[in-house]
C-alpha cells in the first residue's frame, strides 16, 4: 500500500492507497511541522492513530508538509516516519507542492495557502517561477488562522472589543486574559493555539469588527503576497486551506475588485493530490 499525506501545522490527512491509486481510506492526525514537531511527538501521535495497525504494510510514504522547505528540516519529519513505517520508502515534500498538484489545471497559476499559516507562489506546470517569502507565524503568515487569532486576542486583552462580543467570547471559552497570555508564551506551538481563535471570529463574522478584520486581512494578503508578482493579473488564483475555504466570499470579492480571477478554492487537497500523484 501507498500512503500520501497532506499536512498543515494543525492537522494532517493520510490517504491509504492501492498501488494503482484507489483510495482505501483517509485518516486524520495532528499536523507535523519540522519547526515545532519532534521525533517523540510525531511517533507518539502515529502510535495512537489508526495507521498503527497497518504500518508494516505501507511500502511508500509521500509526505507533503508545512515547513518542509529544506533537506535539514525534512530530516526532522523523515526520521520518525522511517522509524514508524519501517518497510517503506519515505519521500518528504513541501505542502506548497501539494497545493500546486491539487489545483493546477494546464495553465500557470498563482497558488496560495491560507490555513494555520500562509504562503503563495507562481507555478507554470513544471516549476515554481516565483515564491513570496514567508516570515512565519511571528512576523508573517498574513491572512492565516494564526494572523487573525492574534488580532482577536490583542483586542480582547486590551479591552477593545464591544461588550456584547466579550460576553460571547467568554461564553465560548473558559480561558481569560491572564491564562491566554500565559498560554501564548508557554505552549509548544503558539501558532496553533492562536489559530484556534479564528473559529470564534468566523462564527461571528456578521459582527462589524470581525467583518472588517477579515476584509482588511485578505486585502493585505493580496497586496503583499499576490501583487508582489510581476504581471500578477494575468494569472488565475487558486487557494488551499480551511481559512481560504471559510473566507471564500472575501477572497472572491477582493479578487473581483483587483481585476483577478479565482480559479478554485479547496479546503483540503488530499483527494486531488492523490489523483494527480497517480497520473502518468
Amino acid at each position: 500500500m501507498i500512503l500520501i499525506a497532506d499536512s498543515g501545522s494543525t492537522k494532517c490527512a493520510w490517504a491509504i492507497c492501492t498501488t494503482d491509486g484507489k483510495i482505501l481510506s483517509i485518516h486524520k492526525t495532528s499536523g507535523f511541522n519540522p519547526k515545532y514537531s519532534s521525533f517523540d511527538s510525531i511517533t507518539s501521535e502515529l502510535n495512537s492513530s489508526k495507521l498503527n495497525s497497518i504500518k508494516t504494510e505501507i511500502k511508500e510514504v509521500y509526505f507533503y508538509g508545512a515547513g518542509c522547505s529544506s533537506e535539514r528540516r525534512n530530516v526532522i519529519i523523515k526520521e520518525p516516519l522511517q522509524s514508524f513505517f519501517s518497510n517503506a520508502e519515505i519521500i518528504i515534500r513541501h505542502d506548497l507542492e501539494a497545493a500546486l498538484k491539487a489545483t493546477y489545471k494546464e495553465s500557470p497559476i498563482i497558488s496560495c495557502i491560507l490555513g494555520t499559516g500562509s504562503n503563495s507562489c507562481i507555478f507554470d506546470g513544471d516549476n515554481i517561477i516565483e515564491n513570496a517569502p514567508s516570515l512565519g507565524y511571528i512576523a508573517g503568515d498574513e491572512a492565516s488562522g494564526n494572523f487573525f487569532g492574534k488580532q482577536l486576542i490583542n483586542l480582547y486583552v486590551n479591552n477593545a472589543l464591544p461588550r456584547n462580543i466579550v460576553e460571547k467570547f467568554e461564553n465560548w471559552t473558559t480561558e481569560r486574559k491572564d491564562e491566554i497570555i500565559e498560554n501564548i508564551y508557554s505552549v509548544q506551538r503558539p501558532n496553533l493555539y492562536l489559530a484556534t481563535f479564528f473559529r470564534f471570529m468566523y462564527e461571528n463574522k456578521e459582527e462589524q469588527i470581525f467583518d472588517s478584520i477579515f476584509r482588511k486581512g485578505i486585502q493585505h494578503f493580496f497586496d503583499l503576497h499576490i501583487k508582489c508578482f510581476d504581471n500578477y493579473k494575468k494569472y488565475p488564483l487558486t487557494f488551499v486551506g480551511s481559512v481560504a475555504y471559510f473566507l471564500s466570499d472575501y477572497i472572491n470579492k477582493i479578487a473581483k475588485k483587483e481585476g483577478m480571477q479565482v480559479q478554485e478554492i479547496v479546503q483540503s487537497p488530499i483527494k486531488n493530490l492523490v489523483k494527480e500523484h497517480f497520473i502518468k
